[in-house]
């Protein structure tokens, strides 16, 4: 399966670090060539850009306020003719004590967050239906929409708000031919570097309980949203995918699985001595 996104337009979001970057990277390594990479750090997106400029067009701009959605996608569609794909992968995820959150802090989280993801939806599908294009919508979520997290009332909670979004979103624009799925990341490698003391500690403590016992790339979320903004993705479409290694579901098991309850012997046909 060869994915190419030669003469197609496309929108990142988020794009000056972490899995923003790595998606603005491998849309250019499948053959895009005409590409908008937005996000609120303009230092960072420049790196993210540099050494591709023929390619990209970097948008300084906040998902957050409808001027600043409006921006990002009028910038494709006047640059490129239309819009073909729309990443929403912007996303703030700050830390705080349930009982000490903030309301400013809470209200800033679930208006990058939602009403981002939201505004940059519905311009994206506007856009694709003026320019009659069978667009792909991919919105970003988090495996903590479903397990929750010490710190993370307003991030956890605005993923599964984008995920309830999506649906919405996906039902709308069906009769339209867009296509809108979400991607639910679970641990990916974007820390800082080096390590925060209490995230090292942290962290050293998760990794050995994932099914895989290690962070997922952000290459390896990106060819997932490759596949979904992709001609292969043709009947999926209102879908949560979890790229998480299976943590979603369980703790890695151990080497060997021992039985002490005695009570179902007689299933097993154990002997005990």
């Amino acid at each position: 399966m060869q994915i190419s996104f030669e003469g197609k337009s496309v929108i990142v979001t988020g794009a000056a670090r972490g899995v923003g970057r790595s998606l603005v990277h491998s849309f250019l390594a499948s053959g895009c060539t005409t590409l908008v990479a937005a996000d609120r750090d303009e230092a960072g997106l420049l790196e993210t850009c540099t050494g591709h400029e023929d390619h990209v067009v970097s948008v300084v701009a906040d998902v957050s306020t409808q001027e600043g959605a409006n921006t990002i996608v009028d910038t494709a569609v006047d640059r490129f003719g239309g819009l073909d794909v729309c990443v929403n992968n912007a996303a703030v995820a700050p830390m705080q004590s349930f009982l000490d959150y903030s309301v400013d802090v809470w209200d800033t989280v679930y208006a990058v967050n939602c009403r981002g993801t939201f505004l940059m939806t519905q311009a994206a599908g506007r856009a694709m239906i003026a320019g009659e294009r069978k667009g792909r919508i991919v919105n970003f979520s988090s495996g903590s929409a479903k397990t929750g997290g010490a710190g993370a009332a307003a991030y956890a909670s605005s993923r599964a708000a984008t995920e309830a979004l999506g649906r919405v979103a996906a039902i709308a624009l069906g009769p339209y031919d867009i296509l809108v799925n979400t991607v639910s990341p679970g641990l990916i490698d974007t820390q800082p570097k080096p390590l925060p003391p209490a995230m090292k500690a942290g962290l050293e403590k998760r990794i050995p309980m994932l099914p895989l016992a290690r962070p997922g790339e952000p290459e390896e979320v990106a060819n997932v949203v490759l596949f979904l903004a992709s001609a292969f993705s043709s009947y999926v479409t209102g879908a949560v995918w979890e790229v998480d290694g299976a943590a979603g579901v369980g703790s890695r098991a151990p080497k060997e699985i021992v039985d002490e309850d005695v009570r179902y012997d007689w299933v097993t046909g154990t002997k005990r001595t």
